[in-house]
Order: C-alpha cells, then structure tokens, then sequence
C-alpha cells in the first residue's frame, strides 16, 4: 500500500531504493512506477532513476510468511528464507546491493547501481514542475 501511496513522492525527490520490513520474507521488484516495470533491466542500473526499486527484507525474527499464488509482474525475485542485504558504496555514484541467506551468507540476488549527478538532476516522469513558455 505504500508503494502505491507515496510513489508520486518517491518519483518527485527521485528515491532509487525503498526498503520494507515487517513481512516475513524476500522480495525485490523491478524499478517501478504506476504498477509498471519503467525499465527491462534487473542486475545493472544506471543513468536516469525512472522508477523505485521496492525490497522487502523480512526474513529474521519470526516465522516466514508464504506470498501470494499470483507472481506480479513487477516481481524480479522472491524467496521464502531467512536472509539481510548488504550495500557496498564504491564512491558517491556506484553501490553494489547483494541479498544473502543468512544460513551460508551466499549470494542469491545482487545488482548494481551507477548514477552520476547529472543522472540525479535530470527530470523524469512527474519529477521536475512542469515549464510555461514565455509569451
């Protein structure tokens, strides 16, 4: 619910990653907005952000939680597992993000991130005012 409640915002201030806990489990989605994946990509982000990447990082101190039959489309992986993320920033513009069980510490979903500050200023869908033109 509050993918769908603050996108606007998250899509206005340009927030590549958004973290969620309390759900028992792991889930990584596409970078999103309006319940559309705004690119094709899952293991290399770069240039302008164009949507939020959502992850539930639940899988520690309760019970699992089993998800829902139906795979949405904006689901790039899913595991029923005890597990935490770990981000390494390389500089101001590149961070690695590895999800591990936490059984072994073996990685089992990872992407990069590359932005550069032009990348960050840069508008996008419903991110910058919209411009008059000069009468």
């Amino acid at each position: 619910m509050s993918r769908q409640s603050l996108q606007k915002l998250w899509q206005k201030y340009r927030v590549d990653l958004a973290f969620y806990g309390h759900v028992h489990n792991y889930e990584r989605t596409c970078a999103v907005y309006e319940e559309q994946c705004m690119s094709l990509e899952k293991s290399h982000y770069s240039g302008t952000m164009n949507g939020t990447i959502h992850v539930v990082v639940g899988g520690g101190g309760s019970h699992l939680s089993n998800f829902t039959i139906q795979v949405p489309a904006w689901s790039v992986y899913r595991e029923m597992d005890y597990g935490f993320v770990k981000l390494t920033a390389f500089s101001y513009s590149s961070l690695l993000y590895d999800y591990k069980r936490s059984s072994h510490g073996k990685v089992y979903d990872s992407f990069t991130m590359h932005r550069e500050y032009r990348d960050v200023l840069a508008c996008v869908k419903d991110s910058c005012p919209p411009t008059l033109k000069a009468t």
